[in-house]
């Protein structure tokens, strides 16, 4: 069973393979962000929410309420009443140590043919998946009430695989190329009240390649008995990387992984 949707992502084609990375370059370019609409075949993405949805009970609940985390040359600027507007964070993750290592999530993470095409549309040299055994890829979920508040991303660039949408909410908004953005624009887009933000439209099967280092980002509230299902797919350009125990322990409550 091939997991890419290979009727509208033929990558083995050299010349339409070529096109796609293209535009992926030119989106993140342009936006900060590049869609990739029914990326996985839907016979694949059943097998990952089949396996995410049985793997919930073990995911790690965080509820967090996060002071703000400027980026860049607004990290220079940023006030104290800045620094202080606190976000919340509420959801599960799910280890990478929980996922099946021959499961069809593991797999699609390690996919030479996706990394490769992640590795050209963001024009990287080479990428490798990572070493940790806690964060290689792991799974959000996020129910009624929970959402992720407005950040900035520690990394330079995410890759993200939106499994299950839920019934209502679970946006994903951002303004791009604000790190060097004045403090006041920075509290219109905290307040909601800022003409930077715009809203990506990511459906079940969407892959995401996003430049979250300079861009503010959040997802909204989530609303229904829906649960939104992400798979984050952590890359990096230095082999055998491994994640500092600090962002496990924030992540996962934990820094070890768990025995089978």
């Amino acid at each position: 069973m091939s997991i890419v949707n290979t009727s509208l992502y033929p990558l083995s084609d050299a010349a339409r393979r070529a096109a796609i990375v293209e535009t992926a370059a030119r989106q993140l370019a342009e936006d900060g962000a590049a869609a990739f609409p029914d990326f996985v075949a839907p016979e694949a993405l059943a097998e990952m929410v089949a396996e995410a949805a049985a793997k919930f009970g073990s995911a790690h609940r965080r509820d967090q309420m996060l002071g703000f985390n400027p980026r860049g040359p607004l990290a220079d600027i940023a006030d104290e009443a800045l620094r202080n507007r606190a976000a919340p964070y509420s959801m599960w993750i799910l280890g990478s140590d929980l996922l099946e290592a021959d499961g069809a999530v593991q797999s699609f993470y390690r996919s030479p043919e996706l990394m490769a095409l992640v590795q050209d549309a963001l024009g990287i040299a080479r990428l490798h998946t990572t070493a940790d055994p806690l964060i290689n890829v792991n799974i959000t979920y996020m129910g009624a009430g929970d959402q992720h508040g407005w950040h900035f991303d520690d990394n330079d660039f995410v890759v993200s695989l939106l499994l299950q949408a839920p019934e209502t909410g679970g946006a994903f908004e951002y303004a791009p190329e604000v790190d060097t953005a004045p403090v006041e624009d920075i509290n219109a887009i905290l307040d909601g009240a800022s003409p930077r933000t715009r809203l990506q439209k990511v459906e079940a099967g969407t892959l995401l390649l996003f430049r979250g280092c300079r861009a503010l980002h959040r997802v909204t509230e989530v609303a229904g008995d829906k649960r939104r299902m992400i798979a984050l797919l952590s890359y990096h350009t230095e082999p055998g990387f491994v994640y500092a125990d600090s962002v496990k322990q924030n992540g996962l409550g934990r820094v070890s992984a768990i025995a089978a």
